[in-house]
């Protein structure tokens, strides 16, 4: 499945203390004949405690690539960020490494001009608590939740922009099983952050064909009380890698 092989587990190494964990996802896309890797700001903000790793043909590998990301006025934390967007324009080298196990989306785009227009989405992504370690080797599980987009009065109240964020309602202990309609306890979306934000058509809300909903933004928090994702649209994502293009990824293709 396309949507499988686009989404990333994001891995951190550090020295102290001395090891390697997963800490969150990427979306691996083909945007103008280019590869980037999309994911949230507070994923790469690891970076000054270690090295991000992804998997490639040769194992955990240091992503290489244009990192970019918005910066804060120093007395403002990542906390108070609403976009919490960075992405990754990978070396043509790099992204040639991750061809063997995924595969970037390239048609399945969409920019939403109001994600009030949007309906039901699922957020997809690596959780940390799926992520096993055997040996020297990592593994880890794709988790799937959906839920149906905010009002208006949401957007609101949490001063989030229609254009540049979008809100999913998802409470944990309401969760249901896609394929038999039961009950369950999906796992602790702590590890998703990054992963991909997925529209349905309208008429398809219950559909399992992966084939038919569209990227439309990318995931950066849960808040768990109040059964709520908060995610950002593709826009400010297409607008920063724009300015990238513009500077030439600092020549490091």
């Amino acid at each position: 499945m396309e949507v499988n092989q686009a989404l990333i587990p994001i891995f951190i190494e550090t020295e102290i203390p001395k090891g390697i964990k997963q800490i969150g996802t990427g979306v691996f896309i083909d945007f103008r004949s280019q590869p980037f890797l999309f994911t949230a700001a507070h994923v790469t903000d690891s970076l000054q405690n270690g090295k991000l790793l992804v998997p490639t043909i040769e194992g955990l590998e240091e992503i290489e690539g244009y990192l970019a990301h918005l910066d804060l006025l120093p007395e403002l934390s990542r906390n108070d960020d609403s976009i919490d967007m960075a992405y990754y324009r990978l070396s043509n080298d790099f992204a040639r490494k991750l061809f063997v196990y995924f595969q970037p989306l390239i048609k399945k785009i969409e920019l939403v001009e109001s994600s009030l227009e949007l309906n039901v989405l699922s957020v997809v992504g690596y959780p940390a608590s799926k992520s096993k370690k055997n040996g020297g080797s990592f593994s880890s599980e794709l988790a799937y939740y959906r839920g149906i987009a905010a009002d208006n009065e949401l957007y609101e109240k949490h001063n989030l922009l229609t254009d540049q964020n979008i809100i999913i309602h998802f409470h944990k202990k309401n969760a249901l099983n896609p394929d038999n309609g039961q009950k369950m306890n999906p796992p602790s979306p702590r590890g998703v952050s990054g992963g991909a934000i997925f529209a349905w058509p309208y008429g398809q809300e219950f559909s399992q064909d992966w084939r038919l909903p569209m990227l439309v933004g990318i995931l950066h928090s849960y808040k768990e009380k109040e059964g709520l994702f908060v995610g950002t649209t593709l826009l400010p994502y297409l607008t920063a890698t724009a300015l990238g293009e513009m500077r030439g990824y600092s020549g490091l293709l």
